[in-house]
């Protein structure tokens, strides 16, 4: 049991946002401190001079990122059993499930250098290359990486018909591009698939000028590829970067299944329902005095508090809710009536789940009806100078 209560501890501080939240911080400052060094130092021991010169330096800062990597490596994947993923999972198998996870590859990678020289060393240019991959491992504390994989992840049916449509286009003006440059440069033009570096330089307007159509219908085929090029291309910029503003107005602050199990809402769910509910989360900020909920308007969604203070004015009179607490939408479909207006006393941090959302998780989890719903009773009844009896 000691063994396992050192193992909860040790997840609580490695995943963050956790209980001993002090001890997370700087752990997690210490590993981004050393994975910026270690990519700086990777960059300049790449110039001669500096090699001749700093050797026993870079040398040291590899030698010291490579061990406390492999101990990262190590102690993750001896605490991923305490992961709410794991849940009912025997631990053999969870540790192997987080081994093929993108954080865990990304992890391996930063200490393969080690295996690579024990193996007999490698090109410095291949070393380099897999010691900047160690800049990844951002990804796990940085808001933007996640904010920007999420919008992809978000839009990737889009960008995949954007993608379809380009290619379209790409076969389309190599074709043409054939069959008007063939005779006047069958070299750079003699068949489609060499015809198709042509199209992609000049459909991503890059234009090398290596290869230009001589024909006028070449020239003509030219100036119609890279205009339609120029609106094919700035489609899927579109479509991510108003994804990528969405998500960042969001998640001004990341969800992870550890902050997620922490409020009682949502504690003691199973890996699975846990694995469908996390998408549907929203993070929000919300400075202190604004309006969560207005009068009138409040069945979009359930918030749930994970940081501040809220003060719900309720029939009985105004509540202050803090940590844990739950208000807004129900997930009855058939209940109408509105949710009671909510004010942030504080700076806060609120999970939200849309209630369409909620909706459909509790018809696919109907035991999870009773348990998602708004939780007002453990607020602090204040009097609100109506002199009505709070309930």
């Amino acid at each position: 049991m000691k063994q396992l209560s050192l193992r909860r501890r040790v997840f609580e501080v490695v995943e963050g946002g956790s209980r001993r939240a002090a001890l997370s911080r700087i752990f997690s400052a210490a590993l981004i401190i050393l994975i910026l060094v270690n990519v700086i130092a990777a960059i300049f021991e790449t110039v001669p001079t500096m090699t001749q010169t700093y050797f026993q330096v870079f040398a040291g800062v590899e030698g010291v990122s490579l061990t406390v990597f492999a101990i990262e490596y190590v102690v993750r994947l001896w605490v991923c059993v305490e992961h709410p993923r794991a849940r009912g999972v025997p631990a053999w198998r969870a540790r192997l499930n987080y081994v093929f996870t993108p954080s865990a590859i990304i992890d391996f990678i930063a200490i393969v250098p080690f295996f690579i020289v024990a193996l007999g060393g490698a090109d410095i240019r291949t070393m380099v290359l897999v010691r900047l991959m160690r800049l990844f491992k951002l990804g796990r504390y940085s808001t933007g990486f996640q904010s920007l994989f999420e919008a992809v992840r978000r839009e990737r049916h889009a960008l995949v018909a954007s993608f379809l449509v380009l290619t379209s286009i790409v076969l389309v003006a190599a074709s043409l591009a054939y069959i008007a440059e063939r005779e006047a440069q069958p070299d750079d033009f003699g068949s489609i698939p060499q015809a198709i570096w042509w199209a992609i330089e000049t459909v991503t307007t890059v234009g090398y000028g290596d290869v230009i159509p001589k024909t006028l219908a070449g020239h003509i085929i030219g100036g119609i590829t890279m205009i339609t090029g120029i609106l094919m291309i700035a489609l899927p910029i579109a479509i991510i970067g108003s994804s990528f503003a969405e998500v960042i107005r969001q998640r001004s602050f990341v969800v992870t299944f550890g902050l997620v199990v922490r409020m009682p809402m949502f504690a003691s769910l199973s890996s699975d329902v846990l694995h469908d509910l996390l998408p549907m989360l929203r993070a929000m900020t919300v400075e202190a005095g604004t309006a969560i909920v207005e009068p009138g308007e409040g069945d979009d969604a359930l918030y749930g508090i994970a940081e501040g203070v809220v003060e719900l004015d309720s029939d009985g009179g105004r509540r202050r809710l803090s940590v844990g607490d739950s208000f807004g939408a129900s997930p009855d479909i058939t209940d109408k009536t509105r949710a009671d207006p909510a004010l942030a006393l504080t700076r806060v941090k609120l999970l939200a789940i849309d209630r369409i959302d909620l909706i459909h998780l509790v018809a696919r989890y109907p035991g999870l009806a009773g348990r998602l719903k708004p939780n007002v009773q453990a607020g602090i009844v204040m009097d609100d100078g109506s002199g009505g009896n709070p309930a």
